[in-house]
């Protein structure tokens, strides 16, 4: 019973813990260009390595826009993707989120945002 008791108590700890984190990055938002060209933008809470990636519906990893230091603020950091996967094909047909790395935070997180590729372009 005291096990129970005290792996309950841990479990509430740590779901708290969770809910005051703040949130990894702010104000996503996807652009949809002419030629079938994307740019995301998106706020960041703190100074951090990231590692900014699209991923598709099962969160895996298409592209690497960004890998390194970017500074937390009020400042948009914005990348362009092609609408291409890491080795220059068109990436297929769906939806799309930004996927967020952040090194010293130990944090990953995925927006709710997203772009989805139709066969004849893209809707954001």
């Amino acid at each position: 019973m005291t096990l129970l008791l005290a792996g309950t108590a841990t479990a509430i700890v740590v779901t708290q813990n969770l809910r005051d984190q703040d949130p990894v990055a702010s104000s996503i938002y996807w652009k949809t260009r002419p030629g079938a060209h994307y740019r995301v933008c998106f706020l960041l809470g703190r100074d951090d390595r990231v590692k900014v990636s699209v991923v598709d519906f099962s969160d895996r990893e298409i592209r690497v826009l960004s890998d390194g230091e970017l500074q937390g603020g009020d400042d948009a950091h914005c990348f362009a993707w092609d609408g291409r996967t890491s080795s220059g094909q068109p990436a297929p047909p769906g939806p799309y989120h930004l996927q967020l790395s952040l090194e010293r935070a130990d944090r990953t997180a995925v927006s709710g945002e997203h772009v989805t590729i139709h066969a004849g372009g893209a809707q954001p």
